[in-house]
């Protein structure tokens, strides 16, 4: 989560941002890649943490920009200030929970980028929902986390006033099913483009997730997940806790304001139409009920969360459990790079309308 400066060339160094956007940027790389050599100790072959760290890289990959990381595995010796870029696991409590280093010659160029998580954090390889932080687990998300340091090796700085994974990386997560999935996200996608330029490939990518922005805590923007609330009242529904998220009790009939949050990490603004559905369980397809439709305009300078009104389908079954999700292009309008995180839900658990 930390990020240390170190200048080769004595000089001044700030944080940047641009009056339009949230992201704030601490550089750039000399290139449009960065090689990140990974230590042979702390990623063995066939660890998990080697594949997470794959992962890592393949998402990065999928940013709108220039910009991509490819990692280096099997480092004998790592170490700082050697000229190379290098990640890898400590003991020492001091790099808690993640920490890079950057070494500048001269600012803005960034020469050397080193990654050092700290062993002593509950980390987890794991992307299975109920097992994460973010959705109440005891776990913190290794990929969210390592995202977040990837971002300061491309030279994004920390991020207080936008839903950013340069914030609290844990709670900017998406998940459609029983397994979540870590991303790069609007914002930072932005903060990229502006560093390296628009990549000449077609990379376009919308998506949609339960957690928001909700406040700050220093530097870092703080998540939550998003509500429903009701449409006359604007007051939350009331819930209790199921699969580390709210489920809400709904009538047949009633009408509700439903909240997510929608992002374009695409090169270009689109126009497209979300389906909302009513499933009997969390993995929500275009073979579940569709029960409205909605429009929006996504571009990549804006995250958007947004309180839909809605009409709870009327052949609910009391006292079961449904899941009411979203699915942005339902109609696969759109040629994606990333298919796989346009859909996201609430929980919801039917109830007799009141005589």
């Amino acid at each position: 989560m930390r990020n240390k400066f170190i200048l080769i060339v004595a000089m001044f160094f700030f944080a940047t941002v641009s009056p339009a956007d949230a992201y704030t940027t601490i550089g750039r790389q000399l290139q449009d890649f960065v090689n990140m050599r990974a230590s042979a100790v702390s990623f063995p072959v066939g660890s998990s943490y080697r594949n997470a760290l794959q992962t890592v890289e393949n998402r990065v990959f999928e940013n709108p920009s220039h910009f991509y990381v490819e990692t280096l595995y099997d480092e004998p010796s790592v170490g700082f200030n050697n000229g190379e870029s290098e990640v890898w696991f400590s003991s020492d409590s001091n790099y808690s929970p993640a920490v890079t280093f950057t070494w500048y010659l001269p600012y803005p160029y960034i020469v050397e980028s080193d990654v050092v998580f700290y062993n002593g954090v509950a980390y987890t390889t794991s992307m299975a929902k109920t097992n994460l932080w973010s959705y109440g687990g005891p776990y913190r998300p290794f990929q969210t986390t390592a995202i977040h340091e990837y971002g300061h090796v491309a030279g994004l700085g920390h991020e207080a006033d936008e839903y950013n994974i340069m914030g609290a990386d844990w709670t900017h997560i998406h998940c459609n099913g029983s397994t979540a999935r870590s991303y790069v996200g609007e914002d930072a996608c932005d903060g990229l483009v502006n560093l390296y330029g628009l990549a000449t490939s077609s990379v376009e990518d919308l998506s949609v997730s339960l957690f928001k922005r909700v406040g700050s805590s220093g530097e870092y923007s703080t998540h939550a997940q998003c509500k429903m609330y009701s449409s006359t009242t604007n007051n939350e529904l009331a819930f209790t806790t199921y699969q580390g998220q709210r489920r809400y009790t709904v009538a047949p009939g009633q009408v509700v304001k439903v909240e997510f949050t929608w992002e374009n990490q695409g090169k270009t603004t689109q126009t497209r139409t979300a389906g909302w559905y009513i499933s009997s369980n969390s993995l929500i397809t275009t073979t579940d009920s569709r029960f409205a439709t909605q429009n929006f305009t996504l571009s990549r300078g804006n995250v958007n969360t947004t309180k839909t009104t809605l009409t709870i389908p009327s052949n609910l079954t009391p006292g079961q459990t449904y899941y009411l999700g979203a699915i942005i292009d339902y109609n696969n309008g759109l040629s994606e790079i990333d298919e796989n995180n346009n859909a996201a839900y609430h929980i919801i658990r039917g109830a007799s309308l009141t005589p």
